[in-house]
């Protein structure tokens, strides 16, 4: 076996340099870490000329360590350290903070999770991005601002030099899946639910969440908006609901009222239907004691009641009315389809939803809006006709 070349000195005396027995180099150097201890480290390659860059980029990287340039951090790293900031400072609450956690997952658990950022390269990226399209376009959307963020806050920290996401190839995905459409019942399958649910007696050590459902059939309000009211939210004397608070889920799925609704909007007044006005005052009745004098409580936890829990008995009842199974925040679709139906302004349907915007409003319901259409078109043909006349 031929021996190893004896070490030599490079010319700039920054290491040593020898050439292995089996033909690699080995380049060898003193530095300081950045706990400024004295240490020895050796790089490999098949030239004086990869063991020289390799030593290079270690140095590089060492000395932006040392100005505290954390050259380590992972994308989920990066965006955890962010929402936790926005958590401490109240830009975001307990119920943001724990949804954008959720979604982060996604990121943590595929290949680029591990990976510094520093490192990650624009195939890698696509090729992630490649790896969403089975989730919804909604989830994917969060997903892909998550990547942006994280790069925009890397350059800002001197982590990268480059910002791979203004790349015109890394593009928002589209998922697999067409977007999911909330439908209203229709007035028959309306009549069949509120039927059955007027003369449903429950059933023994089991939630009635029937009230629930009814009260947001008649009041377009949001199912956790509803499982956090209390008696002093609703006015008989003036005729309106109080919405001040909502349930909300934070961390480790733990439910809690949240001071205020999913939105600033959402705080606001709703009127009380004649229809709804006994189904309330039974509530009220029927209200069990509880820690949060809540109207709705779950006795068998000793807790809130989620909104997935009155869900799953939403889907119960529309299995036993024959009527097609859809999500219980369909009941508030209805609510708002009855309304355009009945020529309720769309500025008057914005404020009892709680939307920011009218124009969420008018685009969530614009299907409904355009089948209302012939209607307005034979008034204003009758509004025209008189006047002639």
């Amino acid at each position: 076996m031929a021996k190893a070349k004896k070490q030599k000195k490079n010319e700039k005396g920054e290491g040593t340099f020898r050439q292995r027995s089996n033909g690699t180099f080995e380049y060898r150097i003193v530095y300081t870490d950045e706990y400024n201890e004295t240490k020895r480290k050796s790089f490999y390659g098949q030239s004086d000329i990869i063991c020289m860059e390799k030593a290079e980029k270690f140095l590089y990287d060492l000395e932006r360590k040392k100005s505290g340039i954390d050259i380590d951090a992972t994308i989920p790293d990066i965006i955890k350290e962010k929402y936790q900031s926005d958590l401490q400072k109240n830009f975001v609450h307990e119920q943001g903070y724990s949804r954008n956690m959720s979604n982060l997952r996604i990121i943590e658990k595929s290949f680029i999770g591990d990976i510094p950022i520093c490192e990650l390269n624009e195939m890698q990226i696509d090729m992630f991005l490649r790896s969403l399209t089975h989730y919804s376009n909604s989830t994917i959307g969060k997903v892909f601002l998550q990547l942006k963020m994280a790069y925009r806050e890397a350059c800002n920290r001197d982590i990268i030099q480059k910002n791979i996401m203004f790349s015109n190839n890394l593009r928002c995905p589209k998922s697999d899946k067409p977007d999911k459409k909330v439908k209203a019942l229709t007035r028959s399958e309306q009549a069949k639910f509120v039927a059955f649910l007027q003369n449903y007696k429950g059933q023994k050590n089991r939630n009635d969440y029937s009230r629930q459902l009814l009260i947001e059939l008649f009041t377009g309000m949001r199912m956790g908006e509803i499982n956090a009211l209390t008696p002093e939210c609703v006015d008989f004397e003036k005729g309106v609901i109080h919405i001040r608070s909502t349930v909300a889920r934070g961390e480790h799925f733990r439910d809690f009222i949240k001071n205020g609704t999913k939105t600033d909007a959402g705080v606001r007044d709703v009127p009380i239907m004649k229809t709804l006005e006994p189904i309330l005052k039974e509530a009220i009745n029927k209200k069990s004691d509880n820690p949060l004098n809540l109207i709705f409580y779950d006795e068998q936890k000793n807790g809130i009641i989620s909104t997935s829990q009155v869900n799953c008995f939403y889907k119960r009842v529309c299995e036993k009315c024959g009527i097609e199974k859809r999500g219980q925040h369909s009941l508030r679709h209805t609510f708002a389809t009855r309304c355009i139906e009945a020529n309720v302004p769309a500025i008057v349907l914005k404020k009892w939803l709680g939307h920011t915007d009218i124009h969420i409003t008018l685009d969530t319901y614009a299907d409904v809006f355009d089948s209302m259409n012939n209607d307005s078109i034979i008034k204003v043909d009758d509004y025209i006709v008189n006047l002639a006349g």
